[in-house]
């Protein structure tokens, strides 16, 4: 069994929340990691996320590219915690 990660990604910038739902949701299908929407405002994105180490590093720099006209000023990832 692989271990498995839980972290909370925020984005800061400026973002159409409906867009930026529908990305993440999709990334988080297509890497099989699970992704839960916290917040989502024009200057807020807060998501926690749960998956395998590597693929929810993956989440985290695609939603870095964010898509469209959106733009991520900063991201920040909280300590990961290893779940057993």
């Amino acid at each position: 069994m692989s271990s498995a990660i839980s972290s909370t990604l925020t984005l800061v910038g400026r973002f159409d929340p409906a867009v930026m739902i529908r990305f993440s949701v999709s990334r988080a299908e297509l890497l099989r990691i699970h992704a839960t929407v916290v917040t989502a405002t024009e200057h807020r994105i807060e998501l926690h996320t749960h998956g395998d180490p590597d693929l929810v590093g993956a989440f985290e720099a695609a939603c870095a590219l964010a898509p469209d006209d959106n733009v991520v000023l900063d991201l920040t990832s909280t300590e990961r915690r290893v779940l057993p």
